[in-house]
């Protein structure tokens, strides 16, 4: 029952910090056998297209594996994986002929800070920040913002 309502809780909070723009999102929660872990789906979109994908599995509160996938215009553009098996491992990657440029930056100490999609000649179109190597659609106000102050140099 604790775990329900700590689920429950978990995903009104990100209802409602999805709420502060055009980001909607829908949340599922499935038991997983005979591993006897959880899986979360929460699946962002933006203007009713799906933005981010975020696949978290857990197992006695231990978040053991996290798949992230980037969208744009229902195109699957990267992903970002956190696996923890052996020790951890991240694997960052882009979808194979998109139309579209996907990078992940970091910090100094190799954690996520952000993920942007842009359009071949450079412009910003979508921007994910990142907290603790959980990526969060940005708000649509602080992309535009964003294009507007640093326009791609050619």
């Amino acid at each position: 029952m604790k775990a329900i309502i700590i689920i429950c809780i978990l995903a009104c909070l990100s209802v409602f910090a999805a709420d502060t723009n055009d980001i909607q999102v829908a949340t599922r929660t499935y038991k997983i056998m005979p591993e006897d872990s959880l899986a979360t789906v929460e699946t962002f979109t933006r203007n009713g297209q799906t933005n981010l994908v975020r696949n978290t599995h857990t197992k006695d509160g231990v978040v053991l594996f996290r798949s992230q996938s980037f969208y744009h215009n229902g195109t699957e553009v990267g992903g970002y994986t956190y696996q923890i098996s052996n020790g951890t491992n991240t694997f960052v990657g882009s979808t194979p002929g998109t139309p579209y440029y996907f990078n992940v930056h970091f910090n100094s100490s190799n954690m996520p800070r952000s993920a942007q999609i842009r359009a071949t000649n450079l412009v910003l179109l979508d921007w994910f920040l990142c907290t603790n190597g959980v990526f969060y659609p940005a708000d649509s106000s602080l992309i535009q913002q964003a294009a507007r102050d640093f326009p791609p140099h050619h």
